[in-house]
């Protein structure tokens, strides 16, 4: 088997899934409270983040703030979430970068098994197997009576990406399979496949990836 690995967050989808995560959440006035609550820890740490205070780097607040976004999930109804995470789907729609849907179409024709991987959480990339994916793999939030908290999820990142790939296709050919991203954080997922493909690259990945001959395809 050779995959066809996607980057969600800035390749697959050409925006920062999480403010406008947010931004929908709070338009549709689901838990006012929590969500004012929830995005004031997201902007301290961002703060921190930004100053360099206490080791807070980039890795640091993205797994911050996407671990706190679990309780913010777990302030409502499952049923109520669902319907919001298909709506989100859907508001994504006009977002997924069109090379990207393209090349997925191409890949599947080609014989590679697609996976869509990120750090978000697996619920919220589930209904992109509508798009063509064979799967899609995400940081795990869900139990089996509800949904972990803030405190319980474990975000994958970095080096997690390539173990949990590892993980879940033990048998695959990584010298032919591929991979798509556009940050820094997916290095581990390049030095595993064949072929990766740096797409709208950030300044880190776009230095990595001309030192180290990688594909540079710019969508944008």
């Amino acid at each position: 088997m050779k995959l066809a690995i996607y980057d969600f967050d800035g390749t697959y989808i050409d925006v920062q899934t999480l403010p406008y995560m947010f931004d929908l959440w709070r338009n549709k006035h689901i838990n006012d409270k929590v969500v004012k609550k929830t995005w004031r820890k997201i902007i301290f740490t961002m703060v921190l983040h930004k100053l360099h205070f206490f080791g807070w780097n980039k890795a640091k607040f993205r797994s911050n703030a996407m671990a706190l976004t679990a309780d913010l999930f777990g302030s409502i109804e499952r049923d109520k979430l669902d319907n919001f995470l298909e709506e989100f789907y859907q508001a994504l729609q006009p977002h997924v970068s069109k090379a990207m849907k393209k090349q997925l179409l191409l890949d599947k024709q080609n014989g590679f098994h697609t996976v869509l991987l990120s750090g978000n959480y697996d619920i919220i990339l589930k209904p992109f197997l509508k798009d063509g994916f064979d799967d899609v793999i995400g940081t795990d939030i869900e139990t089996e009576t509800g949904l972990k908290n803030s405190k319980e999820v474990k975000i994958i990142i970095n080096q997690e990406k390539q173990d949990i790939i590892r993980r879940h296709y033990p048998e695959a050919d990584y010298t032919s399979s591929k991979a798509y991203a556009d940050s820094g954080y997916d290095l581990p997922i390049f030095e595993l496949v064949g072929h990766p493909v740096a797409v709208n690259p950030d300044d880190e990945l776009k230095k990595i990836a001309k030192d180290r001959k990688y594909e540079i395809l710019e969508t944008k």
